[in-house]
């Protein structure tokens, strides 16, 4: 086996891929941004009806001045594309109508890590708790890059933890909503399921992955042990990829809700989702008392619908150091899909096991943490490779590639990785470790063929339970020496005790533990 170092091909990456995709505060934060041509702007509407369409759908945006180009019947919602800027009022003028505007954009971020300046589930508390320690490293594995793969060893996913109590069933299904999947890679193909994958994105109709972002999340939740690259939490079960975002790192939230209804139609298990931005919580064109942008009816209604059949959401809670509940700063904006109601939100950990410096964190908003990595302030052993960040699969179709990569080979089959940090890192993490517990506890019975294998709840639950309980670090505020100009805020104040905090949740996800939970 042999591995070739591949920095000197290096191309520098004008867009991030090591962070979550949100938007610098306050200039731009939940601003309704459009996904437009010179001659055209996409709005998003919600009706009163929840689970349907009005009849006389097609008159009544026509008379607006607009072509529907998303139905969503399940969730009572459309994408629309209008060259008429009096749209959305004017759709919003039919009584049939809850909120209509300018469709909300998700994106991947700027390289804020990199020194350039950067322009929710409800969660069990258990009233204190004691401290659990994460898994230590070295921990053993198969494939040529487990021994960089700290993030799993602290996960205790190893050959001497998970790997040898649970793999994974092929019949647990983890969708994963991002860029697409590169459907050549050694560390993807073989678990993919390309057939029940879907791309929802216009431009891109295939799911091939033309970015890098998706190849590592999903790569992260199910890389099979076959002796070449690394080993994925989840190494037996099947992956399906929902693309929701472009090669170039933006989509539109209706596209995301788009896969959720379709994750849910196909009663998937799980949905991973290593992407987000800023929804306003306020319409500036809603018919009824309530204060709802479209965006957010219609994702909340997605999500909602993804779980009354079956499938969990876990998503990550972006990576601003925002506090999420402070009620000052976020009051008008909700963190989505992260800290949606319904969502599993995922903050990030370091080597050390701290906060990951760039992790968004909050009260009633982070529900469980999982290694995300951090290459400023919590850098590992030299033995690992790139400071503090985590190696999983890069595309071979990407039009760039990190700085921080590798091609791995076994034979004559190569393979390129890539060493980045993120709550999008930390996100699929969390949902393997999820995807593990269905598969141990799960109802595989012939007579629930279509019924979901495990309820989200339960599955919600015993991630949290099996979380390893973090303390506040001390003192409770942590102050970061950014450069410059990188994040608005230089500190973050832990709130909480050690059961439950506000930067770590129930703890950092533990794979032994989770499915070893219920054993007598």
């Amino acid at each position: 086996m042999k591995r070739k170092s591949q920095r000197s091909l290096v191309i520098q990456l004008a867009t991030a891929f090591a962070l979550v995709a949100l938007f610098a505060l306050p200039a731009s934060v939940g601003r309704a941004h459009t996904h437009s041509t010179s001659t055209s702007t996409n709005y998003v509407v919600a009706f009163n009806q929840q689970s349907s369409l009005p009849a006389n759908v097609d008159q009544l945006v026509a008379n607006a001045g607009g072509t529907i180009t998303v139905r969503l019947p399940e969730i009572g919602g459309i994408g629309v594309s209008s060259n008429s800027p009096n749209f959305a009022p004017d759709d919003a003028a039919d009584p049939s109508v809850k909120s209509a505007d300018v469709a909300t954009q998700t994106k991947l971020p700027d390289p804020a890590d990199e020194g350039t300046a950067d322009t929710s589930g409800t969660s069990s508390d258990n009233n204190g708790g004691t401290y659990s320690p994460a898994g230590p490293d070295p921990q053993p594995g198969t494939d040529n890059l487990y021994n960089q793969q700290w993030d799993k060893m602290r996960m205790n996913v190893s050959n001497t933890g998970s790997y040898a109590i649970q793999r994974g069933r092929k019949d647990v299904r983890v969708a994963v909503i991002d860029t697409g999947a590169d459907q050549s890679h050694p560390d993807i193909a073989p678990n993919l399921d390309v057939p029940e994958s879907r791309s929802f994105v216009p431009t891109e109709p295939t799911i091939q992955d033309f970015n890098g972002h998706g190849s590592w999340t999903i790569s992260a939740v199910g890389a099979p042990i076959n002796g070449i690259g690394i080993s994925g939490v989840a190494p037996n079960v099947t992956l399906v990829e929902l693309k929701v975002l472009t090669g170039a790192g933006s989509g539109l939230f209706i596209w995301t809700d788009q896969a959720l209804v379709y994750a849910g139609e196909m009663h998937f298990d799980i949905a991973s989702m290593s992407l987000g931005g800023y929804i306003p919580k306020c319409g500036s064109n809603t018919n009824t008392n309530g204060c709802d942008h479209p965006d957010y009816i219609l994702l909340n209604r997605a999500i909602q619908f993804a779980r009354s059949n079956g499938v969990l959401p876990v998503a990550a809670l972006g990576n601003d150091n925002f506090d999420l509940s402070s009620g000052a700063f976020m009051r008008d904006y909700v963190e989505a899909p992260g800290e949606m109601p319904g969502v599993v939100g995922v903050s990030a950990t370091g080597y050390y096991n701290r906060k990951a410096y760039y992790s968004n964190y909050g009260m009633g908003k982070t529900d469980v943490s999982a290694p995300g990595g951090d290459r400023r302030f919590q850098d590992p052993p030299p033995n690992y490779l790139f400071k503090g960040r985590l190696v999983g699969a890069w595309s071979s179709t990407a039009s760039s590639v990190p700085p921080e990569s590798e091609e791995d080979c076994a034979g004559t089959v190569c393979a390129l990785y890539a060493w980045i940090q993120g709550t999008s890192m930390a996100t699929p993490n969390a949902a393997g470790v999820a995807a593990l517990i269905i598969s141990q506890y799960g109802d595989f019975t012939a007579n629930n063929q279509n019924k979901p294998h495990m309820s989200p709840t339960a599955i919600e639950q015993d991630l949290q339970i099996s979380a390893n309980n973090q303390p506040c670090p001390q003192p409770k505020t942590v102050t970061y020496p950014f450069p410059p100009g990188l994040f608005q805020f230089s500190t973050a104040t832990c709130q909480g005790d050690t059961g439950y905090n506000d930067f770590f949740g129930k703890g950092i996800v533990d794979a032994v533990k989770a499915v070893t939970l219920r054993n007598p």
